[in-house]
């Protein structure tokens, strides 16, 4: 049962040392896992940082460490990982595993057995626990066009009755006790097949930061292997370490996720699906906008952040913060 561990470092040396720490004895009960860990051109102290916890903890026989030269965004951090596998021709497993989480007991031996025992699985994820033991919502419905110009007329808060099957969110289950098939699963841990990575690819590197994961499932799932959530396994995720305001800019954060939305649904389902949910974002926030300055809640923070998003959404372009499309 080999296993190839990609895990992206970018200025979070101290996270990343403790998410290696709690991996080491899952590495040690599955022989023949090895870890390749990426420096994402941090330009901090990460480096020798990493290299000093590897030679100390002796770590060195299952951690490979390589600087990247440039910061490739998360999906072209992975994807440099992932060409090692061509220097690994016994793995059959590879997990996507962020920095910033901490392994439980078990959980790799665990998560092994699950995608052994059904080779209809192409991925799938875990439960993931934020740092209060509460569960992170990481198994969501799959943003479609249709979905999302619901949510912008708020048509499953108002009418969710009739507009249930609009909550991409998909409330309306146990994620601590229930394992079953999803639309897509949040890549902070994703234990994917060999086989479909040998045939569909990595993830796709248009996307600089967010929005890769969504993907990745959904072409995963339109090739014909299912997603699977099973929390019989667990990690911590602390969630944000890459993306906080010290090492991502918010108004950078904010552009990004916007460019992801747009370039998923561009990938998945076209131009002028990308164009219609585009127009429904900006008819919806020009909506709730103008009625707070209506309602005399112009200077409100709730009112100035609405009119900073429609300038955005009127303003960015929608290409990808890489440039491709």
């Amino acid at each position: 049962m080999s296993i190839l561990v990609v895990i992206i470092n970018y200025r979070t040396p101290e996270l990343t040392i403790d998410c290696l720490t709690s991996l080491a004895p899952e590495i040690r009960a599955v022989p023949g896992t090895k870890v390749v860990l990426i420096d994402n051109a941090s330009g901090d102290d990460s480096l020798p940082k990493l290299t000093a916890a590897i030679e100390r903890h002796g770590w060195r026989d299952w951690v490979e460490l390589i600087a990247s030269p440039t910061n490739t965004g998360f999906a072209g951090g992975n994807n440099l990982g992932l060409e090692t596998l061509k220097d690994h021709p016994e793995v059959r497993f590879v997990l996507l595993l962020n920095s910033d989480t901490l392994v439980e007991p078990g959980m790799l031996r665990y998560c092994l057995g699950v995608m052994e025992a059904d080779r209809s699985l192409g991925l799938m994820s875990c439960l993931l626990l934020n740092a209060d033991r509460t569960v992170q919502n990481t198994a969501r419905k799959f943003p479609t066009p249709l979905r999302l110009v619901a949510q912008d007329l708020a048509l499953p808060w108002v009418l969710p009755r009739l507009f249930a099957w609009a909550d991409t969110e998909d409330p309306e289950w146990d994620r601590r006790g229930a394992a079953r098939d999803v639309d897509w699963v949040g890549g902070a841990f994703m234990l994917v097949r060999r086989d479909v990575i040998d045939r569909i690819g990595g993830l796709d590197d248009g996307f600089f930061f967010y929005g890769e994961d969504a993907e990745f499932c959904h072409r995963i799932r339109a090739n014909g292997w299912r997603v699977r959530y099973d929390p019989g396994a667990a990690i911590v995720h602390l969630g944000g370490a890459s993306s906080d305001p010290a090492r991502l800019a918010a108004r950078q954060r904010n552009v990004l996720q916007w460019q992801a939305r747009y370039l998923l649904q561009r990938r998945c389902y076209g131009r002028s699906a990308e164009w219609l949910v585009r127009g429904a974002d900006i008819a919806g926030s020009a909506l709730r906008y103008f009625k707070m300055v209506a309602l005399g809640e112009a200077e409100t923070p709730r009112c100035q952040v609405q009119r900073d998003v429609l300038t955005l959404l009127l303003t960015w372009p929608t290409a990808s913060a890489s440039g491709k499309t």
